[in-house]
């Protein structure tokens, strides 16, 4: 499964407001910062570092994020194994 980790984590849709003027959105985080994010605030709320020196925290949270995307991108996809039920 290849993911890039540049593309946005959420994606955009044009919509109209109000006056029916169309407004695209800007997409915000890419993939690999949401990820990022979210380890960042998990291994903060454990408690485990020192709030002084964040920057073992930050460098162990890039760390984890770059062996996410690379697992994520080892892995093969799976063949269409869906069983099919005759009735």
């Amino acid at each position: 499964m290849k993911t890039d980790r540049n593309h946005p984590a959420y994606p955009c849709m044009p919509t109209q407001d109000n006056l029916g003027r169309v407004v695209a959105l800007i997409p915000g985080f890419s993939k690999y910062e949401e990820v990022l994010l979210r380890i960042l605030c998990a291994k903060e709320n454990s408690g485990a570092y020192n709030t002084i020196s964040n920057e073992s925290l930050f460098r162990d949270s890039i760390i984890l994020a770059d062996l996410f995307f690379d697992k994520l991108n080892s892995k093969k996809d799976e063949p269409n194994n869906t069983p099919i039920i005759e009735i």
